[in-house]
């Protein structure tokens, strides 16, 4: 008689070596099909860790849950106000997996691993004391090494980085920066004052300390824009 668990076995094996194929072969062929026969049967993708989507770890039990399924080896869990920690470190001890303090942060956060995986684990804690022990994203590639490390799918962090560090530079960007863009000539920078130009070049929009104009500064940012019209007949005002 065939146990209920040979059959769960099969079937989780079954989509395991489905989703590993996906990676790998884009495209159906011969070779998908016989690396997934090949696969159930044990012979290829031995030990293969598979990647996580960060969702999957969106709380500590649930981020536990994907190191006792072999999905990665590593994790970082920051367990203050987590409830029941008890469980959480039965699991840790009945699974046989490993634990390293994070020092350096200010809550009680500990990196879990699996056994054999001692490097990555003292990796990802030294790019967490590097950031007052958190995972802190302030530099694109220390950001897609800790995504390496926590064995999140390489295609989310990727999609992260390019959206975070889009949106931090939106949020850097001040009126200062914005200003500075491009415009007057030399080292000045800056829009123009289009009020001044003369043959193609113009002022800086920004007055020295106690220079005078004839005209209150009208700024574009190049003086090619200043030959476009704008609200009322003349540049600027007289006073």
């Amino acid at each position: 008689m065939i146990k209920l668990t040979d059959i769960l076995h099969e079937i989780l094996l079954e989509d395991r070596c489905k989703r590993i194929a996906d990676r790998k072969y884009s495209k159906p062929s011969a070779y998908k099909s016989g690396a997934i026969v090949r696969c159930r049967k044990g012979n290829i993708w031995k030990g293969l860790k598979e990647t996580i989507d960060p969702k999957e770890a969106y709380n500590n039990f649930n981020g536990l849950q994907t190191i006792i399924d072999n999905k990665r080896n590593v994790g970082f869990f920051p367990l203050e106000g987590t409830k029941d920690k008890d469980k959480f470190w039965n699991l840790v001890g009945t699974n046989d997996l490993k634990s390293l303090r994070v020092s350096t942060s200010p809550h009680s956060t500990y990196i879990i691993y699996r056994p054999g995986a001692e490097k990555e684990a003292y990796e990802l804690k030294s790019l967490a004391d590097k950031y007052d022990g958190f995972l802190k994203n302030e530099n694109p590639e220390d950001t897609r090494r800790m995504g390496q490390l926590l064995g999140y799918n390489p295609t989310s962090v990727e999609e992260f980085v390019k959206t975070y560090y889009k949106l931090d530079e939106a949020k850097k960007e001040t009126l200062r920066t914005w200003f500075k863009r491009k415009g007057a000539p030399g080292k000045t920078g800056g829009w123009v004052d289009c009020n001044t130009c003369r043959d193609g070049k113009c002022k800086p929009c920004g007055r020295k300390k106690g220079e005078v104009r004839a005209k209150y500064p009208s700024c574009r940012p190049t003086p090619a824009q200043c030959k476009r019209p704008g609200k009322g007949k003349t540049w600027g005002k007289t006073k």
